[in-house]
């Protein structure tokens, strides 16, 4: 389990604030509706307006839903969190990017894609996809991160650790958000020790700064970076592992729909699929323009969550140099790996059976994802 050390980490600290999901309400048509009211072009069987939700504040990681909007042609609502434009694949339809975090009031993406009936797409991780399988099951269409870029991490001048089980025979705290389902697999694994885990973390990096005995739960593109340049009282790299690597292998915030939507909208979807492929291929091989778009919606947003353009081109690079985002097994970008949603299926099955969550019965990973929408000849290498 090889140890990283790098100058960034990636999507979502959460604060704890609360917002009114009224502004992100739409007039847009219902995702549901199979009747084609857009394109003439390349989206031609898509409603006149797609709504996309991501899971956090605009980030580089979601490149796959703004790069599809030419940053000249957008409408920013920066109150709204509401980012939109005609899509470049075909400039009839009008691509909304709805922001997460505060802007849904901190709810899980799958809570809102089944509260507004205008949103085809949300950002949705396997374990949610699971966890709510039974009383809101989603099925996941395309992934834009092949790896889950959170990590745990630790200033190495405290701890050397040469794996994630070293961490449970340390005096280390681990600070993680309550509730995480990655937790309950290490605790059950037996990686960390139920007196060490801590659930109170907020997303603030302060506890580490401040030199106190910690492990804590970030993202390879976010907090070694800001770390390194934000807080000139540590200025140091950190060592991390990903969670990925201990088994807990999970696609992260994965784009998904209601199971009628995917039925309802499959004609889009074939279309809108491949031109989310694309759009985050062009971006990986020319981030600039976005990273530039997506620092600048963050200034207007004026919250505490900023990426400079040049943060974004670090995330930009470790996305690309980890492989968190590059071509699934089967060389097509975006794909799922049926041997892994199979081996993730079961494992969750286990982690949610322990820990008392009704899943649904005898759940087959094909429920939860789909590979059917994919261009097999879009490819990032």
């Amino acid at each position: 389990m090889p140890i990283r050390r790098i100058s960034l980490a990636a999507t979502g600290v959460f604060a704890l604030t609360a917002f009114s999901l009224a502004g992100c309400a739409s007039s847009t048509p219902t995702a549901a509706e199979a009747e084609s009211a857009g394109g003439d072009g390349a989206l031609s069987a898509c409603p006149s307006t797609v709504v996309l939700q991501t899971n956090w504040y605009p980030e580089p990681e979601h490149s796959a839903a703004y790069a599809m909007i030419d940053p000249a042609d957008a409408t920013i609502d920066a109150d709204a969190g509401v980012y939109s434009g005609p899509a470049i694949a075909d400039d009839n339809v009008t691509i909304e990017v709805r922001s997460g975090g505060p802007f849904i009031g901190f709810q899980q993406s799958t809570a809102v894609l089944y509260s507004d009936d205008s949103i085809m797409l949300a950002m949705i991780d396997t374990d949610e996809s699971v966890k709510l399988s039974e009383s809101q099951p989603t099925q996941a269409v395309y992934t834009p991160l092949q790896v889950n870029p959170q990590i745990l991490l630790w200033d190495p001048e405290r701890y050397s650790f040469d794996s994630i089980s070293d961490i449970g025979d340390a005096d280390a705290t681990v600070l993680y958000f309550q509730g995480a389902t990655y937790m309950d697999y290490l605790l059950a694994e037996g990686d960390v020790r139920p007196d060490q885990v801590d659930g109170s973390f907020d997303g603030s990096v302060t506890r580490l700064v401040a030199g106190e005995p910690v492990v804590m739960q970030g993202y390879i593109t976010q907090e070694p970076y800001r770390l390194m340049v934000d807080y000139p009282d540590y200025g140091r790299e950190v060592d991390s592992f990903l969670i990925a690597d201990s088994g807990y292998d999970i696609y992260p915030a994965a784009w998904s729909a209601k199971p009628d939507v995917v039925e309802a909208q499959a004609d889009c979807l074939a279309q809108l699929i491949p031109a989310m492929q694309q759009a985050q291929v062009d971006y990986m091989n020319d981030p600039t323009a976005v990273n530039q778009a997506i620092s600048d919606y963050l200034i207007e947003m004026d919250q505490f969550f900023q990426i400079t353009p040049e943060m974004a081109s670090e995330v930009h690079s470790v996305m690309l140099n980890e492989g968190i985002v590059t071509d699934g097994t089967d060389g097509v970008f975006g794909s799922f790996d049926p041997a892994r949603m199979e081996r993730m299926t079961e494992l969750l099955t286990g982690v949610f059976s322990e820990t008392g969550v009704e899943i649904a019965a005898d759940l087959p990973p094909d429920d939860i994802y789909t590979n059917e929408f994919l261009d097999p000849s879009i490819t990032l290498d």
